[in-house]
């Protein structure tokens, strides 16, 4: 969905990307290191 972002500009893309990834990365750390769950298993909630 990389064509259908609705940023106004180039600075908002890369930053919307990049929040992206920090979330992925993120959330892929918490199932590794804090609940010992597999590092793929994104759509499981936090609480």
């Amino acid at each position: 969905m990389i064509r259908r972002n609705y940023t106004k500009s180039f600075e908002g893309f890369k930053t919307k990307i990049l929040s992206k990834i920090t979330t992925l990365t993120m959330i892929q750390y918490l199932n590794k290191f804090e609940f010992n769950r597999n590092i793929n298993n994104i759509k499981v909630h936090l609480a």
